[in-house]
């Protein structure tokens, strides 16, 4: 049966197109070049400044002392009081900026340093000013000593990306009022970990369960629902496909593309095409695969990222085991509890081998540990966002809200856990 299943699958081009690509790139016979490489006249050595527009938000790095963000180099060279030599440059490069800088706005993060000396909002669109150094042996990476300006287009692209951003911070503002809870729904709504409790996440990875709190197609699939709700009350099928090609439009917009959410994203815009063409039932397994080429297309760097990586391999494995597993499953448990223990078997039997290549361990808990946590997360989204909004209405029902997520938040973390106690397994043992 498995022969024949694997006759099956190769005889869809698109499938065979992914095969053939994730041998060459990952077998090491094919390096994969940077697009866009940094070029400047001046040695990256001697380079102490810089100039560009962020093309990312910064995310927050596991040490917590930085920031590391996209750079569109426009300009660098050496600036000092003797000798300046500042010339055009281009490429892509990987800013680090300090914590104390980053943070310089965010609520319950005001740095004394940041006093008298500059504090800017670190969003992408921006142009900014930085001195600093290339780390050693790294020509790709910049660390932030100073940031000297920062300015916004005078355009309407520029106008919209300093409104995301002013946005992006109203929001952990909101978010920071609600403490730990806000915290968690701030890094499932916006990517943004700043807040999020560290026991909790710990919690998260031991279990097996990193992936419900990077943004995903949950996530997305999530917006796209509530779009689907709203615009079904009109009854009219274009109507409805608008609101919904918008709603997903927003979110990645707010919440900024990761290679996870980018394949999320080329998904759901297929699948919406799918079914404003009349198609009723799609071939997810061709979607999926013209995604990976896609995406391998829009951004070949994604290819050496880990959530790269295990979103695609987690959903290839529930698109190709769990109709198999769920017949099984269905024999021993009830319905509900068999499709979603037959996803999750689905999915950990593709990612578990990435995880020991990439991280040297998984856990088998996950399995189970997804079946039940999952669903609390979705109640937990959808009543966050029940009460933002509500908040935003009503400002005095700001405090209120937070108590009924504070109790949600105390159960996921119980529940988490109690999961995360389970052993890991560990490559070579």
């Amino acid at each position: 049966m498995a022969v024949r299943l694997f006759i099956k699958l190769l005889d869809k081009p698109f499938l065979s197109a992914v095969l053939l690509c994730i041998f060459i790139f990952y077998s090491g016979l094919f390096n994969i070049p940077e697009r866009n490489p940094p070029k400047q006249l001046v040695k990256a050595e001697q380079i102490n400044f810089i100039e560009g527009m962020l093309i990312n938000s910064p995310a927050k790095t596991q040490s917590g002392k930085y920031y590391v963000g996209k750079l569109e180099l426009s300009k660098a060279g050496v600036n000092s009081g003797s000798k300046s030599l500042i010339s055009s440059s281009k490429g892509i490069i990987n800013v680090l900026i300090p914590s104390s800088m980053a943070e310089a706005f965010f609520p319950g993060k005001l740095y004394s340093a940041a006093t008298g000396k500059g504090a800017y909002l670190y969003e992408s669109g921006a142009q900014y000013t930085f001195t600093g150094n290339f780390l050693e042996g790294a020509a790709e990476s910049f660390l932030v000593k100073t940031c000297l300006d920062c300015r916004w287009k005078d355009s309407l692209f520029g106008k919209i990306d300093y409104f995301r951003a002013l946005c992006r911070l109203q929001f952990k503002r909101l978010m920071y009022a609600w403490n730990a809870a806000g915290g968690l729904l701030l890094a499932l709504l916006c990517g943004s970990r700043e807040y999020l409790e560290g026991s909790l996440y710990s919690n998260f990875k031991n279990a097996g369960l990193s992936h419900i709190i990077a943004l995903s197609g949950m996530h997305l699939s999530m917006f796209s629902a509530i779009a689907l709700f709203f615009g079904s009350r009109f009854g009219r099928k274009k109507f409805t496909f608008i609101i919904r090609l918008t709603a997903l439009i927003i979110f990645v917009w707010f919440a900024g593309f990761s290679p996870s959410l980018l394949r999320a994203f080329i998904c759901s815009m297929l699948l919406l095409f799918a079914a404003i063409a009349g198609v009723k039932e799609p071939d997810m397994l061709m979607i999926l695969s013209f995604s990976f080429l896609l995406q391998c297309i829009i951004s070949p760097s994604d290819l050496q990222n880990a959530g790269f990586m295990l979103s695609y391999g987690a959903l290839a494995g529930i698109l190709i085991t769990s109709r198999y597993l769920t017949k099984l499953l269905m024999r021993l448990f009830p319905s509900y509890f068999s499709l979603s223990l037959s996803a999750s078997c689905g999915a950990q039997i593709f990612t578990a081998p990435l995880s020991l290549k990439l991280f040297g361990s998984f856990s088998p808990i996950g399995v189970i540990a997804t079946v039940f946590v999952s669903p609390l997360i979705t109640i937990f989204i959808y009543s966050g966002l029940t009460f933002i909004i509500l908040s935003l209405f009503f400002p005095p029902l700001s405090s209120y809200s937070a108590i009924f997520l504070t109790i949600e938040y105390n159960f996921i973390k119980i529940i988490t856990g109690a999961f995360s106690k389970a052993p890991l397994v560990n490559f070579g043992e």
